[in-house]
């Protein structure tokens, strides 16, 4: 009796603190509607975990009636193709295994960027240091609306996925991919998280002009003497944190 009792509070638990749409231990759904209604650009990130050795930061973004960019660096990875896909579930509760099979809200076969599940995002390319650099342009995948995939997973797998053509009905699931390396949640961010990342946008909508980066730079070497205090707040989001406040001082 006391062990069903037990079970019984473990599942209340989960059901308790985990998000009904996507399992992760943080429920984005509120933000993501606050994204939908604003018509915003939207920006997103994922930083790789459960790997010893593969480690990794993904910045996703996505402008309204736009596809989504996703675009990284994966280090530690064997040289050669390695599957990568969003995974229905922002659950690490039991590492990369928990977040479900890939993100299919269709029910269709996998495949590639065109065809296949929302999440198949084919393969990143890592080179003879074993660094994968990717810019990746996914127009089915959604930051906004109901099949927004924030709060979701990205998983980078340890063999190239073959786009299910592989002949075999583990091709149609999961395109041979293999083993998961590393994981991690989608999580949302403000827009100037890409300023961060070298992106161009600005909470401005436009471009910064030499001279505000420059300036921009300036505020950042300041902010950079209170370094240990900025990383003791925001981890290892300090930097991207300094270039965000930076940046709209810069553009005042």
């Amino acid at each position: 009796m006391d062990s069903q009792i037990n079970i019984a509070m473990r599942a209340l638990e989960f059901t308790e603190t985990r998000c009904p749409r996507t399992r992760a231990k943080e429920c984005s759904c509120s933000r993501v509607k606050s994204i939908t209604e604003s018509q915003q650009t939207t920006v997103a990130q994922c930083i790789l975990e459960h790997s010893d050795k593969v480690k990794g930061t993904i910045l996703l973004m996505q402008a309204p009636g736009t596809p989504t960019l996703v675009k990284g660096t994966i280090t530690g990875l064997e040289p050669g193709p390695h599957g990568f896909h969003i995974h229905e579930f922002g659950d690490m509760s039991d590492g990369c295994k928990s977040m479900g099979g890939h993100y299919n809200p269709d029910d269709v076969d996998h495949g590639d960027l065109k065809e296949g599940h929302v999440g198949d995002l084919e393969n990143v390319m890592a080179d003879e240091k074993g660094v994968a650099k990717f810019s990746i342009v996914a127009p089915r995948v959604d930051l906004m609306g109901d099949r927004s995939v924030i709060g979701r997973g990205i998983v980078v797998h340890e063999d190239e996925d073959d786009l299910g053509k592989g002949g075999d009905a583990e091709s149609l699931k999961t395109g041979n991919a293999g083993e998961r390396l590393a994981c991690g949640v989608i999580v949302a961010r403000s827009e100037e998280m890409v300023e961060a990342h070298g992106g161009k946008h600005t909470t401005s909508g436009r471009s910064m002009t030499k001279g505000e980066k420059s300036k921009r730079e300036k505020i950042v070497k300041g902010m950079k003497k209170d370094k240990a205090g900025f990383k003791k707040r925001y981890g290892k989001d300090a930097e991207a944190v300094m270039y965000a406040t930076a940046t709209k001082q810069a553009m005042k």
